[in-house]
């Protein structure tokens, strides 16, 4: 039955195109925080948070996909511009997610500290994950 039941997890994983977060996609450094590949150094990074999204901030979010891809459609090609509102909705409610990790960045410039997505999951294993990172992480800034 367990089996079955996390089969049904990357199904459903497959369909809205997203590949699970798991211990093996980080790798701390001393001087790096590593997310898939991408690297960041930890001088830069000023502090980390782990954030709960509300149906909020998914939903700024979707408005904002929404209105960027829709608005190039209209302005370019205005005969297909509801159908573009329509596909760039679907598409933004496929990237609805619960937890988020965040660095705040120290600024090099006059722009300031700039806060950055690193990580945004759905499930609690990911998490948890996320969780293990950040304790990890937060004794060397």
């Amino acid at each position: 039955m367990v089996k079955a039941k996390s089969e049904g997890k990357r199904w459903i994983d497959v369909v809205l195109f997203r590949h699970v977060y798991s211990d093996a996609d980080f790798d701390i450094t001393s001087r790096d925080l590593v997310v898939r590949g991408d690297s960041y150094k930890l001088s830069k990074i000023k502090q980390l948070q782990i954030r709960k999204l509300s149906v909020k901030d998914n939903l700024v979010r979707l408005a904002s996909i929404v209105f960027a891809l829709s608005a190039a459609t209209w302005a370019f090609v205005p005969q297909f511009g509801f159908l573009a509102l329509v596909a760039s909705s679907f598409i933004a409610l496929l990237s609805f997610k619960k937890y988020e990790l965040r660095a705040e960045f120290r600024g090099c410039d006059e722009t300031g500290d700039q806060w950055v997505s690193l990580v945004r999951c759905c499930t609690k294993n990911e998490y948890s994950t996320l969780k293990e990172i950040y304790s990890s992480v937060q004794p060397k800034l």
